[in-house]
């Protein structure tokens, strides 16, 4: 049984990556990165997750279909994207709430959700500073070693 499972998973995956090789345009028009070979994507992603759990991976689409109100495909379409990059996925899903409810950037979005808005923006504000003022500190100090670095071993040029 799981020497036939392996071999339709191989199968599943080799017949869905050959669209990898396309001459089709990639980009953001597109959807996909312009640096992406799609070799291994959402399609390939739910073929394996189906193999190996069926019951769950079902569950997970039926509770998509009746939460989101998405059909089946559309269902299966978020999952499959999830799968392939959750990251991804969850930057994509912030960024569409964020411009669905008219913020202009995450920090508008947090300090509008706070409960404490002026503790918030504090916050934010003191952890930008922090950080901004370590980025220097760490530039200078290696500006400082490559300039040291420099003045003691000069370049001299091989002779003729």
């Amino acid at each position: 049984m799981n020497l036939l499972r392996s071999f339709l998973l191989a199968v599943a995956v080799a017949a869905t990556s050959v669209g990898a090789f396309s001459v089709l345009p990639n980009g953001p028009a597109t959807g996909r990165p312009a640096t992406s070979l799609s070799v291994f994507g959402p399609k390939q992603a739910l073929v394996v997750e189906r193999t190996k759990n069926p019951a769950k991976f079902e569950q997970t689409i039926q509770g998509l279909m009746s939460s989101k109100g998405l059909t089946r495909g559309q269902a299966e379409k978020r999952y499959g994207e999830f799968l392939v990059d959750p990251d991804g996925f969850a930057l994509k899903a912030a960024e569409e709430e964020r411009r669905e409810k008219g913020y202009k950037d995450w920090i508008e979005q947090a300090v509008a959700k706070s409960d404490d808005p002026d503790a918030t923006r504090k916050r934010i504000d003191d952890f930008t500073k922090r950080n901004q003022l370590k980025g220097t500190a760490i530039m200078i100090a290696f500006s400082a070693a490559v300039l040291s670095y420099s003045t003691m071993n000069p370049y001299i040029s091989p002779g003729p």
